[in-house]
């Protein structure tokens, strides 16, 4: 991150910082304002969304999907992705989640799905990441300090779990995998979405790179320490999931529903399911 950016985060506080970029982000949505694209989390709709990423070549290499720089990406209103407007389509159609009485924990929470989750009522809803408080200007107090290779959570308690783009960051991610199928009920289910490439047969990781430069080159993206190949679903079955692949194009959805979501049609959502 830029000093310049990094200053003036520690100058401005949270509440302020937080009221600013809002009213940044109506300023968006107004000159964005259009009927091309929807976003269900704001329920705005868009003539275009922004564009989000950074290129990098070893992402061009090993075609990584969801990560790298791309076109109508983010949501100018409220900031959400095309991987998360993935996960509210595959919420919607496919789960009860707005309806039935649920424990749900969330790691890492993206702001626009913590509202979310906050609004439903019945949803008992637990979120925190790992040294929340060095972390102030992205989250607030209610987000607990959580290690998820180390959760302090019982056995069998969650009906839900919600780990967006987390496991890329994890070096011990076999650990974390076995955490939150430890905390999950018998029968219950988690979105653990990561970027992945469909061209890499192993999942290619080295402990050794760590400096923030590096792991750029190596992974594409600084705080990245690996790249999820074709047997990241191995590693998710191997910590005992059966695992479910989602991908609305192959749904009987409405014919517009990828262009109106502005969703990656190559981009499949893992979900991990606790046997019974």
């Amino acid at each position: 991150m830029n000093t310049w950016k990094q200053n003036i985060k520690r100058l401005i506080p949270f509440w302020l910082g937080k009221k600013l970029r809002g009213t940044y982000q109506k300023i968006l949505g107004v000159v964005y304002k259009g009927n091309t694209y929807y976003c269900p989390y704001c329920q705005h709709s868009f003539r275009k969304m922004l564009a989000d990423g950074e290129k990098f070549s070893v992402i061009d290499k090993y075609q990584i999907i969801g990560s790298g720089f791309r076109e109508n990406c983010t949501c100018p209103r409220c900031y959400a992705k095309d991987r998360d407007r993935l996960i509210y389509l595959y919420l919607k159609k496919n789960t009860a989640i707005f309806d039935q009485s649920l424990r749900l924990l969330h790691i890492a929470p993206e702001a626009w799905l913590k509202e979310l989750f906050q609004s439903l009522p019945n949803i008992h809803y637990t979120n925190g990441v790992k040294d929340a408080e060095s972390m102030g200007y992205y989250y607030d107090r209610r987000t607990r300090d959580l290690d998820i290779t180390d959760l302090e959570m019982k056995d069998n308690f969650y009906d839900v779990v919600v780990c967006n783009h987390v496991l890329e960051h994890i070096i011990d991610d076999r650990k974390a995998m076995q955490e939150i199928f430890r905390v999950l009920k018998p029968g219950g289910w988690a979105i653990l979405q990561v970027p992945y490439s469909e061209i890499l047969e192993n999942t290619f990781e080295d402990n050794s790179i760590v400096s923030t430069w590096e792991r750029t080159k190596a992974f594409g993206q600084f705080d990245h320490v690996r790249i999820y190949g074709k047997d990241y679903s191995d590693r998710l079955t191997k910590a005992g999931f059966r695992v479910e692949r989602y991908n609305p194009k192959n749904e009987s959805l409405e014919p517009d529903s990828l262009l109106k979501y502005a969703l990656n049609k190559e981009e499949d959502l893992f979900i991990a399911h606790k046997p019974h």
